[in-house]
């Protein structure tokens, strides 16, 4: 059966997607210093990655989720891994969205395995649940939720993404769409584990591939885990408990009005921070934005790295290449190779027999500025 997102636009959810659209066109065009701008993209992407696991009870702190980050032990923790794979699920939706990536059932068959891998090496795309998969209060071991039956749930989640890419769905809000896209995957509840980190990183996926990328600056991640029991409570609905009893053609505008609402207070944060660097700092050019993404996300591992811990000299192996963005020696050698050559990186210990590499000057500067900011920024 096709689906059809029911809703109806409250005024509160008006002048709320206005104000985000507004914080968005200000946060679009400002030109702000290059150190802040990687600073607002680095706290962002650790607020949340920290935010959507937490809500899982993952209680790794700021310093815990840097050194999660930072790390290529082999062995983590399964709290650390749980971050790892957040940070690297967004880092790949942001490869995707760059691509123009249409969201499709690979696309988060892909995602999907991308959060839950447990372990470095090749992952394997995941596959649809073949049991069931109620969820049960820890408290009074009562069902709250039961998705639909293993054998609906192929056809469910076509509809579901045949409906994202309609012209019907096209005319919507991006926000709207998103919010909609999130509550009807998680409604499906498609795979056996890791749907609510996953549905979280679509709604960001659909955020961004709409225009609401923000400069990398947005997490509404860490919004949810603020308001825990408001987001249960809106993803519920008061819905009954099974979903061929209501929840297979919700009305969704109690769910969006939280959404909504959530969002306007991120982008409003951000707007906020935006303007707050734009007032304060001399603007330069920003030529790391000249970099390609790999670069970018480099830095940002690199910052991390230097922000847990600014004693040690800044250098990094290629084995943490290969960790950190799932390739192979050969190809982490390559990059290195072409990032020596447009003078990025240089050998920290030439001639030694475990090569470490380090950033050049230019861009070791940049780290120490972003570290700096950084750390103004949380404490703020």
């Amino acid at each position: 059966m096709k689906f059809n997102a029911s809703f109806k636009y409250k005024n509160s959810m008006v002048t709320a997607l206005m104000e985000i659209e507004g914080a968005k066109k200000v946060v679009d065009i400002l030109p702000l210093p290059p150190s802040g701008v990687l600073s607002l993209k680095q706290v962002a992407r650790q607020k949340a990655s920290r935010g959507s696991v937490a809500i899982e009870g993952n209680p790794l702190n700021h310093r815990e989720v840097l050194q999660a980050v930072a790390g290529t032990d082999r062995t983590p923790t399964e709290h650390a891994q749980e971050v790892r794979n957040y940070w690297r699920a967004l880092e790949w939706l942001e490869e995707k969205v760059s691509e123009s990536t249409v969201i499709n059932e690979n696309f988060i068959k892909n995602l999907h395995s991308m959060i839950m891998v447990r372990t470095v090496g090749r992952r394997t795309k995941s596959s649809y649940r073949t049991g069931e998969c109620p969820i049960v209060d820890t408290a009074t071991r009562q069902i709250d939720y039961a998705p639909p039956t293993p054998k609906d749930v192929p056809k469910l989640m076509k509809n579901l993404v045949d409906w994202v890419n309609s012209k019907e769905a096209s005319v919507l809000p991006g926000p709207v769409r998103a919010a909609i896209l999130a509550h009807r995957f998680v409604s499906i509840h498609p795979f056996d584990d890791g749907n609510g980190r996953t549905t979280r990183a679509l709604a960001t996926a659909e955020l961004w591939r709409s225009g609401y990328y923000m400069q990398g600056f947005i997490s509404v991640e860490e919004f949810y885990d603020e308001t825990r029991e408001a987001y249960y409570d809106n993803l519920q609905m008061h819905l009954p408990v099974n979903f061929y009893d209501g929840r297979h053609d919700p009305d969704h505008t109690q769910w969006l009005e939280y959404f909504v609402a959530i969002l306007n207070k991120a982008t409003t944060e951000i707007r906020l921070k935006a303007e707050q660097l734009y007032k304060q700092q001399t603007i330069d050019d920003a030529p790391w934005l000249k970099l390609s993404k790999r670069q970018q996300q480099l830095l940002m591992r690199l910052v991390a790295r230097r922000t847990d811990s600014d004693k040690e000299p800044l250098v990094f192996v290629p084995s943490d290449i290969i960790s950190w963005f799932e390739v192979s020696k050969q190809t982490a050698h390559e990059w290195l190779k072409e990032w020596m050559s447009s003078d990025f990186v240089i050998p920290f210990n030439p001639g030694k027999r475990v090569r470490y590499y380090t950033l050049t000057n230019k861009w070791l500067d940049l780290v120490e500025d972003v570290k700096q900011l950084t750390t103004e920024m949380e404490n703020q």
